[in-house]
Parts: C-alpha cells; structure tokens; sequence
C-alpha cells in the first residue's frame, strides 16, 4: 500500500534503526549533558522527524514513565495531539498538519533551515480536549546527520491565554461602555422631543445590558478554565431558550444589516441542563454566525430531537470556512477577527463537552454553508 501524507514524507525507520541511533547520541556525552540541561522541552529528530534522544521535560510532557519510552515518536505523538492519528504514519502527515507551526517547523528543519515561531495544539486530555500553545525553534545538526535536527518548545499556553482573555475583555467591555457613553450623552441634549428621548433609553438600555452580559460571559469562561464552573440543572424548553438568544442577539451591533431566524421545523422539548450555560453556548453559536455573515445575509437556527433523549441545536450561515481556518477552529486564541480575539467557539466547545457532558462539531462545505452543531441528552 503506498504511503500517502498531506505534508511531509510519511516513511518512519523501524524500531531497531531507532534503537541504534539513540545508542550513536547516547555515545556523545557532551551533547547528552546539554539536553539534559536545557530549561525547556528538547528533543532530536532524524531524517524521519523520529525522536531519538529527548529530555525529562519531554518524557513529562508526553506523560511517559521513561525518556526512552519517547524513542521512535514523532513530536505530535509525544503531546497527545488529536491530529496525530489522522493518517496511519502520524504527525506531519494529515491534513490538519498542513496548518500547524510544529510541523511546518520541522519541515524546514529536515532542510537544514533554523526557524522559530508558535504552534497551537489540542491535546488529548484526561477527560477532555486541552488547548496548548507552545513556541517552537528548530535548528539543523548536519554534523550529526542530514535531515537531523534538534527542537525545541515552550508552554506559553498561560499567557497566550491571559493575553487573549485580557485583550479580549477590554476589547468588548470598552466598545460597550463607549455606546452607553455615546448614548448617555445624546440623553443630554435639551432639544429632545418625547419620542426621541424615549428611543435614546431604550438605547441606553440595551447597550448597558450588553455590558453586563459581555462580563458574565467572560467570568463564565474564566471560571470554565480554572474547573470552578458549578453546573445548575432546571428544566427549560428548547424552542423558547434558542428564541431568547435569537432575541438577545438581534440587540448587537453584529446583526446590523442582517438577519437571524429559527427555522419552521425547530422542536419544543423539555430539557433538563445549566440553562445559563445552555444560552451562553447559544448565543456564541449566533454570534460567529452573524459575525462571519456579510450585510444581507440570514442566519438560522434550529433544535430537533437528533436521537433518542438526545437533542441537537444547529445554526447555519452561508460563508464556506477555508482550509486553514477549519483546522484550528476549536483552537483557543485563534481567529481571523483580528488580534486577540478568537474565543467563541474555544467556548463553545469548552462548555459544551465538558460541563454539559455534549458534543459540539461543525461541517463546512462549498455550495452548502457552514453550519455548527451542539448535542446534548435531553434529561
């Protein structure tokens, strides 16, 4: 059966070669004592991008009882990646490969190039999937072999994280606190007729119940991340909790010029959930809708019994997601809004598959739209 790979060369060496280079490192103690050494994750590859020879802060990365255990892996396979069983040859050689910064380094690395840069990761975690990011260098050892190189990483996962929330708080919470000033300062004007000034509170209204709802969100969200989110289940219909986030979304600047609607067949059912948190992860789902919607353009929505005490909520928009983004959409931090945003659908996901026990995924196709998709057990 040929070997196929989405990037790069797929042939991996067997177990004996493997064990044969590592006892060609391990003959070198010099450069055995600066891995060691090193303060961070290091590893060498082969022309395979095999590792053989790591650090313990590797071997404690990967979770491995031994170093030696590493020998043979790929990086991706070290760090649990969801992606590196995509293909049976592993990390490097599935689609998801083509978009992600370790691989492309080591790419450059079995050219003999020196690079640096960021990669971002979801990792197979005790119970969940766990968001990572590291920074990544690689630097050729043509010394020791053609294709050989020695990598590199560090966790920055804590303060690409604090960064994003930061950024993204301050963000959100300014541009509401502007519209409440903004609107508050119309409210002045002595020339208002009674109509005027009663469109003006409304206006006041709404933009301050934006605020409020901007910082619950990211408490939520904070709370998710440091597993301090209490579950709160109760009761609720489906049709009338997917109807009060339509609602609460028309009320954003972000459906300007578009429109949201719950499609004709959508199905009132009890369900018994975090009702908060059930309308939290609805609203996000609208709101990535609508943002990624042009002027125009309608977003829907829906709930229907998927399986037996299972339900499912949809919403659809017509844009098709490129390749690149559909790799790293469930990725914390990654967005194609602009710096430091990007945690939507991060929360999405976070919400969903690990407080309300669900499962939340999506489908992207030409001709077809995007749609997202949140299931949960109904009692």
């Amino acid at each position: 059966m040929p070997i196929q790979s989405e990037l790069l060369p797929a042939k991996r060496l067997s177990p004996q070669e493997i064990l044969g280079q590592a006892e060609q490192i391990a003959g070198s103690p010099v450069l055995v004592a600066m891995l060691d050494t090193a303060p961070g994750m290091v590893a060498l590859l082969n022309l395979s991008r095999q590792i053989v020879y790591c650090n313990d802060a590797c071997a404690k990365a990967g979770k491995l009882a031994r170093k030696e255990d590493a020998l043979g892996m790929r990086p991706g396979e070290l760090l649990h990646c969801i992606h590196a069983a995509d293909k049976p040859d592993g990390c490097g050689t599935g689609e998801a490969c083509r978009y992600c910064g370790l691989a492309q380094a080591m790419g450059m690395g079995q050219q003999g190039r020196a690079t640096s840069g960021e990669c971002r990761l979801q990792r197979h975690g005790d119970d969940r999937t766990v968001p990572a990011e590291y920074a990544v260098e690689t630097r050729p050892l043509p010394h020791v072999g053609s294709g050989w190189q020695c990598y590199s990483l560090r966790d920055i996962s804590s303060e690409k994280r604090r960064e994003a929330l930061e950024r993204i708080f301050f963000h959100d919470i300014l541009n509401r606190a502007s519209a409440v000033q903004g609107v508050s300062g119309l409210l002045e004007g002595e020339d208002l007729s009674p109509d005027e000034r009663a469109h003006f509170i409304r206006m006041l209204s709404v933009s301050a119940r934006a605020m409020v709802d901007e910082i619950r969100s990211h408490r939520t969200l904070l709370a998710a991340e440091n597993g301090d989110l209490a579950v709160e289940k109760a009761d609720c219909d489906s049709l009338e909790t997917l109807a009060d986030a339509v609602a609460a979304c028309r009320m954003y600047g972000f459906a300007e010029d578009k429109q949201v609607a719950i499609l004709p067949g959508a199905q009132s059912m009890l369900v018994r959930t975090d009702t908060t948190l059930l309308s939290r992860i609805l609203i996000n789902l609208l709101k990535n809708a609508l943002e990624a919607s042009g002027a125009g353009m309608t977003v829907t929505a829906t709930c229907i019994r998927s399986a037996p005490g299972r339900i499912r909520f949809s919403v659809h928009n017509d844009m098709v997601m490129p390749d690149a983004v559909r790799a790293h959409v469930f990725q914390r931090s990654f967005t194609t809004k602009g710096s430091g945003r990007g945690l939507g659908t991060y929360s999405i996901k976070l919400l969903t598959e690990t407080y309300l026990g669900g499962s939340a995924w999506f489908e992207s196709a030409a001709g077809q739209g995007t749609t997202f998709h949140a299931e949960f057990a109904i009692g």
